[in-house]
């Protein structure tokens, strides 16, 4: 009776409607409610290519003058994941794109890739290209970045575990 009770709202007639959340700009407390529910390969990623803490990557996003850092926040505040792009210092037209989240963010698969689309022309506006290298083994990642029109473009050993990452990248003329 009482597992009925909390689905009772999220239920009209034989279908189960789950509340989807909506995307704000990031505040750093975000940072520190999503670093304690990270989702383990993100954990994995953050570890092998930075040596970081899910907390201090996270944190690490507000320290870019000139970063995009947004949230995805449930009604009651859940911070399902944290997302941005920031200049890379190095190549004129060129930003770092970046995604972390927690394991919940995967009840809304529909509803995620499609906003994906809208956020991602949001967050090129400014840059040519963008990219990110991502753990190998993070396929989920590597999966929803080729279905929003990334292009592997090689591996490269990195860190001090000595771990693979994939070269991610879409250019501004691809359509999402």
């Amino acid at each position: 009776m009482l597992y009925q009770q909390r689905w009772k709202d999220f239920i009209i007639g034989d279908l189960l409607v789950l509340k989807v959340p909506t995307v704000r700009e990031a505040r750093i407390t975000d940072a520190v409610m999503l670093a304690k529910n990270l989702k383990p390969l993100d954990k994995l990623e953050v570890k092998y290519s930075h040596d970081d803490t899910p907390l201090d990557a996270l944190l690490s996003c507000f320290d870019q003058a000139d970063a995009e850092n947004y949230s995805i926040v449930g009604d009651d505040g859940y911070i399902y994941g944290m997302f941005g792009v920031s200049k890379d210092q190095e190549l004129e037209g060129y930003g770092v794109i970046w995604l972390l989240s927690s394991s919940k963010l995967q009840k809304f698969p529909l509803s995620f890739f499609k906003e994906s689309k809208k956020w991602i022309k949001k967050l090129h506006r400014n840059y040519e290209h963008i990219y990110n290298m991502v753990y190998e083994k993070n396929w989920q990642s590597l999966k929803w970045l080729q279905l929003c029109g990334f292009k592997p473009l090689g591996t490269k050993t990195i860190g001090k575990y000595k771990k693979n990452f994939i070269l991610i990248m879409r250019s501004k003329e691809q359509d999402v």
